[in-house]
Parts: C-alpha cells; structure tokens; sequence
C-alpha cells in the first residue's frame, strides 16, 4: 500500500514538472518568438492571440487537474501561476541584450494591458508572491520603456523617416528634442490604453478562459491596484504617487494612440 501511494505521488510530480516545463516554454513563445520587437512595437489594438495561446496551456493544465485530483486545483494552479509570472521576470533579464535591449511606449503598453489581463483572469490563482513578482515585472518594464523613450527624446534624429522633407523631421526634431517623459507619463498612457480596450478583450476572449473566470464577473478587477509601480528611492519609479489623478499626457515619440472603444476587429494579433 505504501509502495503504491509513493508511485502515485511521484507520477503525480512527474506530471507537474512536465506541465511546469511545458509553462515556461509557453512563456518564452510568448515573449521571444511571435515576431514582435518590443523597441519598435506597433499600436496597441488589445490583447494580442500570443497571450490568449499561452492561457491555453494553463487551461489544459485546468481540466487535467480539475479531471483527476480537484482537491489539488487551487494549490497546483497557484504553483504555476507563480512560475509563470517568475519565468517573465527572468526571460526578461536574460535577454535585455537581445530582445529586450529596448522597449518602447507602444511596447510598454502593450505588455503593460496584457499582464493586466493575465492578472485579470487568472486572479483566483494569483498568490501573494505572484503579485510581488508581478510589481517587480512592472518596475522593471517601466524603468526600462522610460529609458529607452528618454532616449529618443533626446536623440531624435536617430527616429528620422528618411522618406520625410527635411523641414517636417527638422520640425519634429524642434518638438521631440524639448520633450520630456517620465515615469508617470507611461503609466498614464498605459492605464488609458487598459481603461479603453481591456474590458472588451475580457469579453472577446471568454470563452477562451471560461474556466478560469466562471464565477468572477467580467467588471471585478484586482484588489490592488494594477500599476502599483512604486520602487525604491533610486528606482524612477519612486515618482509614481497612487494618490495623485492620472492625467492624460502628451504621447512619447513612437507612440501610437490605441484603437478607440468598440474596436472590433477580431483578425490574427502578433
């Protein structure tokens, strides 16, 4: 009998280190291998189907789980709901060389309204630790998008078009060149972004992510709040104050502003 119960559990973590691999995989495909360049992103039109595909895996995860030892459901998928947002944190400090070596205001907003999603839908299954890990997520995209759109703004003839009359890139030289952006002004865009398009997602993708989400109204956010961004004093996200209004706020150059509210175009996203 207690040969047969200790086969039994280490089937049971044999299957779990399978799925824990099969998440990270799905991570990586995620966030290195669907075409996008984080530096150079296109506008955001919502949640992209990289993200919807990489749900699937933990859904997969779901009904095995759900079929064969319910008891274990909240425990197991709050296991690897915690080493997926860990795997984001790591993949992304493995490649800031590479991938991630720069991020841009569309790029920030885009990955900002889909970790708003991930959050969203798999918020039964997040835990205390997952949330830590996703601030630090948050932290680090922000320091590094407010970097990198800094950078533009101080070098803009880098951005130059070649195809554009002298005088209008001279003339976006003039304007870009005085611009500053801080901190707060990718949070403002990133919250406006969520604010017009991550609702209808939520309701786009249902059906996808019904398992998760059955028992939670579409409208029931996180308790905390999404872009809790604050760091440490020699973090630029010190400047972010919780309390203050979010304005909205001159957009950074290369940023492109979101699809206006009822966009429905339902087409492949990269």
């Amino acid at each position: 009998m207690l040969g047969s119960t200790f086969l039994f559990r280490c089937l049971n973590f044999s299957i779990f280190l399978l799925q824990a691999n099969l998440i990270r995989t799905s991570a990586m495909n995620y966030l290195l291998n669907t075409g996008i360049q984080w530096g150079a992103a296109p506008a955001v039109k919502g949640v992209r189907d990289a993200a919807v595909e990489l749900l699937h895996t933990l859904v997969s995860v779901h009904a095995e789980v759900f079929a064969g030892a319910k008891p274990l459901l909240d425990r197991t998928l709050g296991i690897l709901v915690e080493g997926l947002i860990d795997t984001f944190l790591s993949l992304f400090h493995e490649n800031e060389d590479g991938e991630f070596r720069s991020l841009d205001a569309n790029g920030f907003c885009q990955m900002m309204i889909e970790l708003e999603y991930f959050e969203t839908v798999l918020n039964p299954y997040f835990t205390p630790a997952a949330r830590e890990s996703l601030k630090s997520l948050q932290g680090v995209l922000l320091e590094k998008a407010t970097e990198n759109v800094s950078e533009v703004a101080e070098n803009p003839g880098h951005q130059r078009r070649s195809t554009r009359g002298s005088e209008d890139a001279a003339s976006d030289d003039r304007q870009q060149g005085g611009m500053t952006v801080s901190p707060d002004d990718l949070i403002a865009l990133a919250q406006q972004c969520s604010a017009e398009l991550l609702q209808d997602e939520l309701e786009r993708t249902r059906i996808n992510t019904a398992c998760f989400i059955e028992s939670v109204p579409l409208d029931t956010m996180p308790d905390k709040d999404a872009f809790d961004l604050r760091g440490s004093e020699d973090s630029p996200t010190q400047y972010y104050q919780e309390s203050a209004p979010k304005p909205l706020v001159p957009a950074p150059p290369g940023y492109s502003v979101p699809a206006p509210p009822g966009y429905s175009s339902r087409g492949k996203r990269r």
